[in-house]
């Protein structure tokens, strides 16, 4: 509401190019890597793999395309916490380069790959397997209602376990320029406790919920028709 209150209702939008870049990089090499990985880990039988080989896939395949994204991930950050008269994604990138070169863009690398290591394993692990304990257990058969409902577990799951790295990664990513307040980010979490209490790392769970909700069970379903559309098998 004090989004909307300041900037208007276009307010809720800001950054939405740089957030576009980052989906069409990050998420295709996330969701692309996934399978190849499991593989890698002789997951062959999609009904019959053992969970740690879910989260350990997803993990490796968020940290390698969030580590090339992340140039974009700080372009959508620097839009989003901008105040003041819109800024353009070439601007931006020009404020970036200016406050440090090559480097600025991979400020936060190692907290943006931790975040998506938690947030790809959680949700395609979330979704993988509770997808086929319920085939496996005769509870739904394979289609879109039960896509539709592992979807939403893999959005819960994944807001409560990326919330806190995404308070920290904020603080860290918009350190004023030239000064540097954290030594990584352990030293920002332990510092934000002290300052704001262990609440302060949830903060902002509800509207991180009400964006991963929707955006999960969108693009599991979407993912799952396309490969149906193209004869692959389903996740």
């Amino acid at each position: 509401m004090v989004v909307v209150r300041d900037e208007g209702a276009m307010g809720l939008y800001k950054g939405m190019s740089a957030a576009a870049l980052r989906e069409m990089s990050y998420s295709s090499l996330r969701f692309g890597l996934y399978e190849p990985f499991k593989r890698m880990l002789g997951a062959t039988d999609p009904k019959n793999t053992p969970v740690w080989k879910k989260f350990l896939s997803g993990a490796a395949a968020g940290i390698i395309g969030s580590g090339i994204a992340n140039p974009t991930d700080v372009l959508k950050v620097r839009m989003q916490a901008h105040e003041g008269p819109k800024q353009t994604l070439r601007g931006v990138a020009q404020d970036v380069w200016s406050d440090g070169g090559l480097r600025s863009f991979y400020r936060g690398v190692h907290t943006t790959m931790i975040r998506a290591a938690i947030l790809n394993a959680t949700k395609l692990a979330a979704y993988d397997d509770f997808k086929h304990q319920c085939i496996n257990r005769g509870l739904m058969e394979d289609g879109s209602a039960l896509h539709f409902c592992a979807s939403m577990v893999a959005g819960v799951a994944v807001a409560a376990t990326t919330t806190p790295v995404d308070v920290i990664r904020t603080r860290m990513f918009n350190q004023p320029k030239g000064v540097k307040l954290y030594d990584g980010m352990l030293d920002c979490m332990v510092k934000t406790v002290r300052q704001d209490g262990l609440r302060v790392l949830y903060r902002g769970f509800t509207p991180q919920w009400m964006r991963f909700g929707p955006f999960t069970i969108i693009q599991f379903m979407v993912w799952e028709k396309l490969r149906a559309m193209y004869g692959m098998k389903g996740i």
